[in-house]
């Protein structure tokens, strides 16, 4: 049966039942933790998850049965491991050592199926506690103790036993940093043991490359240099009428005009007649924007809340697209299975880019410009699951509608032509006319 606990009046309960997706795909065996950081403007939180076999390496925890935890031995363990932390795990918030304390703990009701892939460890392998250790940065609980610098050490490595090498290196442990919006994948090491974070040094807002401007200028129906041109020629032919030289006036004249329709300067822009909408971007700006657009809608996911992931996607997506554009994209890249197994974008390569249309929409609702593009791009992204992490890379081929908006550049409609996984070609060509599908 599940067991949960509750220290300090927290609400508590059991992990969910474990699914044996990525058991089945990266079955490991051993002593493993999941582990994540968070910081708010009170505490830093670590978020611990360790197996059986990793609590008898920290230390002694007599139990009554060595392959599991009884929820009436869940308060001595919480004991026990808070005064490991204390003595062990250094937490520096703005030159201040800080103190843990256990909020929660449970423990996870694991699926028998999945045994056999434990054949190291058994039971002790599968059956694990969760742990809410908080590290107070505001002594009296208020928003005064946003800190500015944290460091954590963590000391905690064992063995891998799943390593051929004689002795058994120590692991090296994946970990996520959630911090002012941002989720960060690291790692910690023997070697490594540290990570600083300051405050400030990175946004969502950073993270997001600049799009090209929306055009303002319109395109005239006359440019400047046509008028010029066309007066030039005119005065000339007048002037050589005036002296009766009209033939040596024409020739004068249209000269002076051809070399300024060669040359087309814009000397004098007051002199632009008519008004035909907005100039339309060239294939190579097009280029760049989509290109740019579509790089950040992935970078938007390295945001920690949904709230701030749906704001960055705001910068690059439009209308009804928001929403299924956010369904589709946290569906394929951020896969979030039970137990907190999570996927952060490491690399956007966007590829070839072929822009198939550039028109007014003046017509429309949207109004201003608007293009086509079909872009070819591929995803590198990264699995942290119980202090490891599986490698992921996936190349698509997508059309996308693209128009200016009062806000600036905005995709309105995508549509994805065809997607495969590519991990086992780490450099592969990305071009728009694959028409594999997964």
């Amino acid at each position: 049966m599940p067991q949960a606990l509750a220290v300090d009046g927290a609400a508590s309960g059991h992990l969910p039942r474990e699914s044996s997706f990525f058991h089945a795909l990266h079955p490991q065996d051993g002593p493993h933790i999941d582990l994540h950081v968070r910081i708010d403007d009170r505490r830093v939180l670590l978020e611990v998850g360790i197996n059986l076999v990793f609590l008898d390496w920290l230390g002694e925890f007599p139990r009554e049965d060595m392959e599991r935890v009884d929820a009436s031995e869940l308060p001595l363990v919480a004991k026990r491991l808070e005064k490991i932390f204390s003595d062990r795990v250094v937490v520096m918030a703005d030159g201040r050592a800080l103190a843990p304390r256990i909020i929660d703990i449970s423990s996870n009701d694991p699926d028998e199926a999945l045994l056999p892939l434990f054949p190291v460890s058994g039971w002790r392998g599968l059956r694990k506690l969760k742990l809410d250790i908080v590290y107070a940065t505001s002594p009296n609980g208020t928003a005064d103790g946003v800190p500015k610098e944290v460091s954590l050490l963590w000391p905690f490595y064992p063995p891998d036993l799943l390593s051929l090498e004689v002795p058994k290196p120590p692991l090296v442990i994946a970990a996520e940093w959630s911090a002012e919006g941002l989720r960060v994948p690291m790692e910690f090491s023997s070697a490594s043991p540290t990570y600083h974070w300051r405050s400030g040094e990175r946004s969502i807002s950073a993270l997001l490359a600049p799009v090209p401007p929306v055009p303002t200028e319109v395109t005239p129906i006359i440019p400047s240099w046509g008028t010029l041109a066309m007066g030039v020629a005119g005065c000339a032919l007048c002037a050589g009428v005036f002296v009766k030289r009209g033939r040596v006036g024409a020739c004068i004249g249209g000269s002076v005009a051809v070399v300024l329709l060669v040359m087309q300067p814009t000397w004098f822009p007051a002199l632009a007649l008519g008004n035909a909408g907005l100039r339309l971007p060239s294939h190579a700006e097009c280029s760049e924007i989509a290109s740019t657009l579509l790089t950040n809608v992935y970078r938007g996911f390295d945001a920690d809340e949904e709230s701030a992931i749906y704001d960055a996607l705001a910068h690059s997506v439009t209308g009804d697209l928001l929403e299924r554009m956010y369904r589709d994209v946290h569906a394929s890249l951020v896969v979030e299975e039970e137990e907190g197994a999570m996927s952060r974008v490491l690399a956007v390569e966007i590829g070839s880019v072929s822009i198939t249309e550039i028109r007014s929409l003046a017509d429309t609702e949207l109004e201003g410009v608007g293009f086509d593009a079909v872009l070819a791009w591929r995803i590198d992204g990264r699995v942290t699951h119980w202090g490891h992490t599986h490698d992921r890379s996936n190349a698509y081929v997508g059309k996308l509608a693209i128009a200016s908006t009062p806000e600036g550049w905005r995709i309105w409609s995508c549509e994805v032509l065809s997607q495969r996984r590519v991990d086992e070609s780490p450099r592969m060509p990305l071009e728009p006319d694959v028409d594999e599908e997964l």
